[in-house]
């Protein structure tokens, strides 16, 4: 089955923001903030607006990710399951395909995240990270220290990770691998609609799968609500591209068939069948015309989704609606309480699914996510998000600390307020200095970790 490209490069894209985000964020606030928020002296900078603020939206990321991953699991699954219904084939094989999808989920998820906590793990052993982690993180293991305690915390931290049924956040040494369960749940669900909404019309689908993302939005269930519109944009793409509507296809081609016919006639006998080719024509020139309507419309929905899509993913981490979307408030759910945490994951989540779906829409909007550096983006994008944080917590701090000594002549951040400039210098540079080293790691844990590992589960796969 081909790749869908474009889905490649936005993921690309967001593990790079990401990646980008967690170099500066806890020193520096003021990006991830709204141009609202207050104090207003430290605010009112046009980088906090929307569209710019998208590239300080790492948490609107997470909310990304969450749809695309919704779509990428199930398209080629949903091409499968068409394709042998049209063929009529016999025989197991998109069920054979899905059990296949569902039992290598778990080994693509976590045998990158293992190596990575082996990794780091070892780092901190040997007290090479020079970073200070919560006690309420570490509990109680020290640098040097009994190697079994420094094991049975891993192998703790991995089973935390791997539950999907009560989440219990363990942030480790990779506080970004939160994710890892919310991810490995959404799939499971995935899995769960395809299978039990394959023998469906496909109507009736198109029609379920957003009624069922809403209702587990209006509980606040934000992650699920990303897969299953993730997933319906997948049944909505097949669909499309005639998987789905062979007999309509068929019912068509057989109506220009018919054209064709009536316009050869007419060049036979054209005073005979001159009245029988005007209708045709009219009814052509009616069809193109309502289509053209159809059309605009299609365009105008799509801006308008593109646009309110990055809206929302801008919304800022200020802890309550500031006045660019206080408008949600009348939208919010009563199930959410009045609870942050829950309804801005929520709207960012929308956000993240009007983007996705504008983009699967416009091949104006796909052109640039399809350029050679996207994708290569796209490609270590999982290994990205998984390395950063251990390079930050390696070489981050000293590296800032030393370039702003040398520039300013005092520690840092001691003359950071007075001095401006240089506390800027620092951070431009100590990041142009980690930024290919932590693409570099990625290139080669996608090459020797994150590869390897999928051929390792493929292997599995066969095997069972």
């Amino acid at each position: 089955m081909d790749r869908t490209k474009w889905l490649d490069g936005l993921r690309g894209i967001a593990a790079a923001i990401v990646a980008i985000d967690h170099f500066f964020m806890g020193d520096i606030w003021h990006p991830f903030k709204s141009f609202w928020a207050d104090p207003p002296e430290e605010n009112r900078r046009l980088i906090q607006l929307p569209p710019i603020r998208i590239l300080f939206s790492a948490h609107a990321m997470v909310t990304l990710f969450m749809v695309i991953s919704g779509y990428a699991i199930s398209i080629n699954l949903i091409r499968a399951r068409e394709q042998q219904n049209q063929t009529h084939q016999r025989g197991p094989s998109f069920f054979n395909r899905l059990s296949s999808a569902v039992m290598r989920r778990i080994f693509r998820i976590y045998l990158p995240v293992l190596v990575i906590s082996i990794i780091s793990q070892l780092l901190f052993f040997f007290n090479l990270y020079n970073w200070t982690f919560d006690e309420g993180v570490l509990r109680g293991i020290k640098p040097w220290t009994s190697p079994w305690a420094h094991f049975k915390w891993l192998i703790i931290y991995m089973m935390d990770s791997m539950n999907m049924i009560a989440f219990e956040y363990n942030g480790g040494f990779n506080g970004q691998l939160w994710t890892m369960p919310v991810e490995y749940r959404g799939s499971c669900v995935i899995y769960l609609f395809i299978i039990g909404l394959a023998s469906w019309k496909r109507n009736f689908r198109l029609w379920t799968l957003p009624t069922l993302a809403v209702y587990f939005l209006w509980y606040g269930i934000w992650d699920i609500f990303g897969f299953l519109w993730g997933l319906w944009l997948a049944e909505r793409t097949v669909g499309s591209n005639g998987f789905a509507d062979h007999r309509t296809a068929e019912h068509e081609m057989h109506s220009l068939n018919e054209m064709n016919e009536v316009t050869d006639d007419y060049f036979e006998d054209s005073e005979k069948l001159l009245p029988l080719y005007r209708f045709p024509a009219r009814n052509y020139w009616r069809r193109f015309a309502t289509s053209s309507r159809m059309a605009l419309a299609s365009n105008i929905l799509t801006a308008a989704a593109f646009m309110m899509g990055i809206h929302l993913l801008c919304l800022g981490d200020d802890g309550h609606l500031t006045p660019g979307y206080q408008w949600l408030e009348a939208l919010n759910s009563h199930k959410w309480k009045d609870n942050w945490q829950v309804y801005h994951w929520c709207w960012k989540s929308v956000g993240a699914s009007l983007l996705v779906y504008a983009v699967s829409n416009s091949r104006m909007l796909q052109k640039p996510l399809n350029t050679r550096f996207v994708q290569y983006l796209g490609k270590i994008s999982f290994s990205l998000y998984l390395v950063h944080q251990a390079i930050y917590h390696l070489w981050r701090d000293p590296l800032r600390n030393w370039i702003y000594l040398t520039i300013s002549g005092s520690p840092y951040p001691g003359t950071a307020g007075a001095d401006p400039v240089s506390f800027h210098l620092t951070w431009w540079i100590s990041g142009f200095i980690l930024g290919p080293i932590v693409a570099i790691a990625a290139h080669y844990y996608t090459i020797y970790v994150d590869n390897r590992c999928v051929t390792f589960t493929k292997r599995v796969s066969s095997a069972l």
